[in-house]
C-alpha cells in the first residue's frame, strides 16, 4: 500500500469533478468525500510514475480552463456547473487523443468511485454480501468433499520418498 494523499489543489479538483461525472445522486447522498477519498486510494496502488502522470494531467485539465473562452481566466475547479460541464466535454471530445484519454481516465475513476459506495449500492438496490454468502453456501455442498481431499493431500506425506532431484551435469572441460 503507498501513502499516497491527494494535494489539496488535486482535492479540489476531484471534487469539482463529482457533480459533472457522477450521478446527482452523489451530492444528496452527501458522499462527495468518500468518493474523492477512493480515488486516493485507487490512485495510491498506481505506479509512482502513472500517478504522477495523472496528477500532472488533472493540473493540466484545471489550468487549462484559464484559455477556455467561457471561462474567463477561471481555473476548472471555480467554474459554475454548466461551464464545469462543457469543459468537461471539450475535453472528453478533444482536439488531440491525450485530451480524450485523459476525460476517460477521469470519468472511470470517479464512477468506480461513486458506485462503490454503499449509500450508493443500497439506492440501486445492490446488495452484494446475501449473494455471495448464497453462492458460498451452494459450493461447499457440491466441492467440499473435493475441497477436504485438497487439504489432506497438502498434509500427507511425499509420495515419492527418497527420490532426489537430478544434479545438472556440468561440462568439465568444455572451452
Amino acid at each position: 500500500m503507498s501513502d499516497y494523499q491527494h494535494s489539496p489543489a488535486t482535492r479540489r479538483i476531484l471534487t469539482s469533478l463529482v457533480p459533472v461525472i457522477c450521478p446527482p445522486e452523489a451530492a444528496e447522498l452527501g458522499i462527495t468525500d468518500a468518493i474523492v477519498d477512493h480515488v486516493g486510494l485507487t490512485m495510491g496502488v498506481l505506479p509512482a510514475a502513472f500517478r504522477a502522470g495523472f496528477v500532472l494531467g488533472l493540473r493540466t485539465y484545471d489550468l487549462g480552463a484559464l484559455a477556455f473562452p467561457p471561462a474567463r481566466g477561471r481555473r476548472a475547479h471555480r467554474l459554475p456547473p454548466e461551464l464545469a460541464d462543457r469543459y468537461y466535454e471539450s475535453w472528453l471530445h478533444g482536439p488531440t487523443p491525450i485530451h480524450r484519454q485523459l476525460a476517460i481516465a477521469i470519468g472511470q475513476l470517479l464512477k468506480l468511485a461513486h458506485y462503490e459506495q454503499p449509500a450508493a449500492q443500497e439506492r440501486l438496490g445492490y446488495r452484494p454480501a446475501a449473494w455471495i454468502e448464497q453462492v458460498k453456501r451452494r459450493r461447499l455442498e457440491v466441492y467440499s468433499a473435493d475441497i477436504q481431499r485438497h487439504a489432506q493431500s497438502l498434509i500427507e506425506p511425499d509420495p515419492l520418498p527418497g527420490i532426489a532431484p537430478h544434479a545438472r551435469s556440468s561440462k568439465k572441460g568444455a572451452a
